[in-house]
Parts: C-alpha cells; sequence; structure tokens
C-alpha cells in the first residue's frame, strides 16, 4: 500500500492542484483518518454518494461549528430529519420548479446591465487610446456581480448597496472555513444584519412577495421563526446563493477558455453546449471541494472503523474524478457519454456529478445556479469577441483556499 505524507494536505500545491494526492487516497486510503485526529477523508465515488444519501450515519451538525457562528444561528444546513425538511420547504419553491420561472427575466436583466457596464467602459477606452482590442477580469467584472444581483432580488435588497453586499458575503463565506477570516467574516455578517434588520419589522407588517417575506409569513409546526431565525436563514441564503454561482460562473470560462477547440464548439451552438459544459465543469472541477458529516455511530468501511463523533470529509473533487466511474477523469470533455446531466446514483452506464451535492441535502439553488451561469455566459459570447486568456497571465480555476482570483480575459472590439 503506498504511504501518504500527510503534510501534504498543508501545503500549496495541495491547495493548487489536490487531485494527484486524491487519487492516491482513492487507490490505497480510501477512508482517510489524518493522524492524531478524529478527522477523516472519503474520496471514492460510490462511498461519497452513499454518505451524503445516509443522513441517520452522517449528520450534517458537522456544519454548525463553522456555519452557524457566522450566520448567526442555526441554519438548515447543519440540520437533519424532518427539521432540515420543513425549513428546506420555505425556501426551495422560489429556487426550484415554476419558482424558477419568475427569476429568468432577473437573471437576463442584470446580466444585461452588466453587459453594459463594461461594454461602455472598453468603448471609451477605445475612443481615446484608439485600441483595438479590450480586457475583462470575468471574476470581479461579471461573476461575482451577476450572482449577487440576483440573490438581491431575490430577498428584495436595495441595489443601490450591491458594492457593500459585494464586500460583505467572500468574507462570510471565507469565515466559515478559515479560522482566520472568522472576525472579519463575523464584522460582515453584522453589518448585513444591521441592513436587514429595518426591512425584516416593515415586512413584518405589510409582507411582499420576496423571500424574506414568506420567512416571516411561515409557519413550521405551528409557529412562526423568529427574527434572529430569520436573519441567520438569510444569510446563508445570500452567502449561498452568491458564492456558489459565482466561482461556478468563473470555473466555466476557465475550463472553456483552457479548450479552445470545445469553446469554438460552443460558440457555434450555445443554446444546446452551454448546458453540457456547465455540467462537466461541475463535476471536473466544481466550486465546493468538499462537504463535512459527522458520524452518528461507528462505520465500517474499506477495512477501517469510522468512529461515532468523527469529522468526516466527504470529498467532491475526490468522487467527481473518480477513474472507477468516469473515463479519463482529469479531461474536461462536454461530449462524455458517461456525465448523466441528471443526478443522482450511477444508471446505465452513466452517473452524475457531485457538485451540488447528493441525498437529502442536494443544493436547493442548482437550478438558478445553472441558469444564471448559461445565461450570463451566452450573453458575454455575444459580446467578448475572440476571448482568450490575457497573454503573460497563468490562470487556474478557484482553489481551495479563500485567496484572491482573477481570470483576465482578452477579447476584440469590432
Amino acid at each position: 500500500m503506498s504511504t501518504l505524507d500527510p503534510a501534504i494536505f498543508r501545503t500549496p500545491e495541495f491547495a493548487k492542484n489536490p487531485y494527484p494526492t486524491l487519487k492516491l487516497l482513492r487507490d490505497h486510503h480510501p477512508a482517510y483518518n489524518f493522524p492524531g485526529t478524529n478527522e477523516w477523508i472519503v474520496t471514492r465515488y460510490e462511498d461519497v454518494a452513499a454518505a451524503f444519501h445516509d443522513s441517520e450515519a452522517y449528520s450534517s451538525s458537522a456544519q454548525a461549528d463553522r456555519v452557524s457562528r457566522i450566520c448567526g444561528g442555526r441554519t438548515m444546513i447543519e440540520m437533519d430529519g424532518r427539521e432540515h425538511k420543513t425549513y428546506r420547504n420555505l425556501a426551495s419553491p422560489v429556487f426550484m420548479g415554476k419558482g424558477l420561472t419568475g427569476l429568468l427575466a432577473t437573471v437576463q436583466r442584470n446580466t444585461e446591465t452588466l453587459i453594459e457596464k463594461f461594454t461602455v467602459k472598453h468603448a471609451r477606452r477605445l475612443a481615446t487610446a484608439a485600441a483595438t482590442s479590450g480586457e475583462i477580469d470575468i471574476v470581479d467584472d461579471f461573476s461575482t456581480r451577476l450572482p449577487l444581483s440576483v440573490i438581491m432580488d431575490v430577498l428584495d435588497l436595495p441595489q443601490e448597496a450591491h458594492e457593500d453586499f459585494h464586500r460583505w458575503y467572500p468574507l462570510m463565506i471565507a469565515g466559515m472555513s478559515r479560522p482566520d477570516y472568522f472576525e472579519a467574516g463575523s464584522r460582515a455578517n453584522a453589518s448585513f444584519h444591521d441592513c436587514i434588520d429595518p426591512l425584516i419589522d416593515a415586512r413584518s407588517k405589510n409582507p411582499g412577495d420576496d423571500l424574506i417575506s414568506r420567512l416571516i409569513t411561515a409557519e413550521i409546526d405551528g409557529q412562526r421563526m423568529s427574527k434572529q431565525e430569520i436573519k441567520a436563514f438569510t444569510s446563508l441564503l445570500f452567502v449561498g446563493g452568491a458564492e456558489t454561482t459565482d466561482k461556478a460562473i468563473g470555473n466555466l470560462w476557465y475550463w472553456m477558455l483552457s479548450n479552445p477547440d470545445q469553446l469554438e464548439k460552443i460558440q457555434a451552438d450555445p443554446d444546446n453546449l452551454l448546458d453540457l459544459a456547465f455540467s462537466e465543469m461541475m463535476r471536473i472541477h466544481p466550486p465546493a471541494s468538499a462537504m463535512f458529516r459527522r458520524t452518528t455511530r461507528d462505520i465500517r468501511l474499506h477495512d477501517q472503523t469510522i468512529p461515532k463523533d468523527a469529522m468526516v470529509a466527504l470529498s467532491i473533487y475526490g468522487a467527481n474524478r473518480d477513474e472507477r466511474i468516469f473515463k479519463d477523469p482529469d479531461t474536461f470533455n462536454i461530449f462524455r457519454e458517461d456525465l448523466d446531466r441528471r443526478f443522482g446514483a450511477p444508471r446505465q452506464g452513466k452517473a452524475g456529478h457531485m457538485g451540488f451535492g447528493y441525498g437529502p441535502h442536494f443544493c436547493i439553488g442548482y437550478q438558478l445556479a445553472q441558469t444564471e451561469a448559461v445565461i450570463g455566459t451566452r450573453e458575454l459570447l455575444k459580446v467578448l469577441k475572440n476571448p482568450r486568456f490575457k497573454a503573460g497571465t497563468n490562470p487556474s480555476p478557484i482553489n481551495m483556499r479563500a485567496e484572491p482570483w482573477q481570470l483576465i480575459v482578452e477579447f476584440d472590439i469590432a
């Protein structure tokens, strides 16, 4: 059996490219115990899928320490069973099925506003400097802006405060995963709560059609949510609705530009191929690297016993590149035949990606995230002629740490 130096997990190399190490884990240590701890990582697709689906043995309460302390209270991400289902049902109609249809116009409108912003900027540069090409930071100029604008509309937050919200949500998400960002994340969430406090008060007296009003008026087992519960719940939706889609759009552009032959085909048929490109991006390198669970009993897995109360990282990155499931898993291929565009367990030689999780905690915002990414990218492709990575840059997809990220793209202005 191949040995593994646990120091690798703390290196910049692992943060930038964890996949060689994850393959070593899949092949030789599929249930790996970090030495001297009660922390584990599970990396094979079928094991990760089974754990996601078994909320009785793998409790989501593991999320509590890093999520509730930033959000200011318990949220559905750390709940299990009936309690989780009840809270999830409050929000899911807005983000899935018929509820999504009403948001399509919002996605389109915010996309067009952002496109106008940067095209006007570059048009002025062209006029003043006689330039023949422009550039855009896909991340800061677009992918961090569009999802934020949409979730602000869903919550009916003031769009004129966009820059404040744009500053707060990355700090909040970083505070959930990194101890060195906890204070900054807590301050950002406090500022967010100061903003929505008067909105909750006003909508308690005069509810509207927005999600905050829905949370105020909804009843759970005959009781309504407290103001603090609403604020914590809204923090989670605010962060999740912006952060995941933000990174998904940026990663989609990275993989398309890294594979110009496939980008050319996408440009020729965006209506049919962008959905495929999005699904393949969510397989090869999705925004979330892992989700955490706490075991409620001893679990026997691959001749190892994961003890009760262990903290288990279910590796999405590891599962999505499991060569037992996907052929040539390190290759971006929007035409791959073994990827099921639906979600769930493998069937008929195909398997869905784990980018949005699986089982009871499957991400309720997946439809909205995919719609935003596809519509936004389609509209960008209309404007960015001959897009390519800026010469001299060293682009990469988002890494596993909350570090500043840029994706500078050059394009022709004709």
